[in-house]
């Protein structure tokens, strides 16, 4: 053999190696991949998991093996969170998610998982965990007033927020996690429980228009949070051209869309579930002395002086 395509026969050979090692690194970067996704949070320092079963959702729209957990809010979170003013509804919502996002994580199996795949009904319940967990030690408590009682402390089992009505129940589909619905002239219907993704997205497209002083379909709005899956394939080419498709659906799609919605909304009603000093179970609604500010700030800080 000569002398060059032994050359060439080395340089080929060293090349197989490189691809060879390349590739087995490649394969155990995505085995610790892998192994990290299936990590379980409760590992992760200072967080610690939250039983699905107990959301609002019961977990049932989240794939199988969805893990979330949380951590305490530090004192610069709930600095941030003292901003907050209840007569802004963008800006509420926008501290509510602030929260979310840096106390909270979801791992959903084979998804890059963010804080806004967590559906909008589980948010509240999510962000009083939060606060039994920074105020673990009872030093703030929350009262709300009731008919029945001069005040109770409000924990965060007590807290009823969604029910889902029976009619709805029937066409939930375990295996894709929606509401399916077929009509008898074979059109189908998807609906789903909205994520704070795709209510964030329509938050900020709403925003947006009325900053430009632009108009936007406000009968659309209505459907929008239960029509959009995912709130990764969501952007305003997806969203308008879905605006500007509705205005072919059929009359009795927009019907089922129609009452479906109403039925979902409906099934939001934040109330609290307790038993009064005779032994009677009873409710109340979700007001809470001091606001939504006494979430994480301590309402009764007067006691604390001398």
């Amino acid at each position: 053999m000569k002398k060059s395509e032994e050359q060439n026969v080395e340089q080929g050979a060293e090349q197989l190696i490189k691809e060879a090692e390349a590739q087995e690194k490649k394969s155990l970067g995505k085995a610790k991949q892998f192994a990290n996704e299936n990590r379980p949070l409760l590992t992760d320092i200072g967080y610690k998991n939250i039983n699905l079963g107990c959301l609002p959702s019961q977990g049932k729209y989240y794939p199988p093996e969805t893990q979330i957990a949380i951590r305490a809010a530090s004192v610069g979170e709930i600095r941030h969170w003292s901003t907050i003013d209840e007569s802004d509804l963008f800006g509420l919502d926008d501290i509510l998610n602030y929260v979310i996002e840096r106390c909270c994580k979801i791992k959903m199996p084979g998804l890059s998982s963010s804080w806004r795949d967590i559906k909008e009904i589980d948010r509240f319940f999510i962000i009083f965990a939060i606060r039994e967990f920074t105020f673990k030690d009872g030093e703030n408590k929350l009262f709300v007033p009731t008919e029945t009682e001069d005040k109770i402390e409000v924990t965060k089992d007590m807290i009823k927020y969604f029910n889902l009505d029976e009619k709805l129940e029937r066409y939930y589909d375990h295996q894709t996690n929606k509401l399916v619905l077929t009509l008898k002239t074979g059109e189908s219907v998807d609906c789903y429980l909205p994520s704070i993704g795709v209510t964030q997205f329509i938050k900020n497209y709403v925003r947006n228009k009325q900053e430009q002083q632009k108009k936007f379909d406000i009968a659309f709005l209505k459907f929008a949070p239960f029509i959009f899956d995912d709130w990764r394939t969501l952007n305003k080419s997806v969203y308008d051209k879905t605006v500007q498709d509705s205005s072919a659906w059929s009359l009795k799609k927009l019907s089922v869309l129609a009452k479906v919605t109403d039925l979902l909304a409906d099934g939001v009603n934040p109330k609290i579930t307790y038993t009064t000093s005779g032994g009677v179970e009873a409710e109340a609604p979700l007001n809470f002395q001091g606001g939504l500010k006494s979430l994480f700030l301590i309402s009764n800080i007067f006691d604390e002086l001398v």
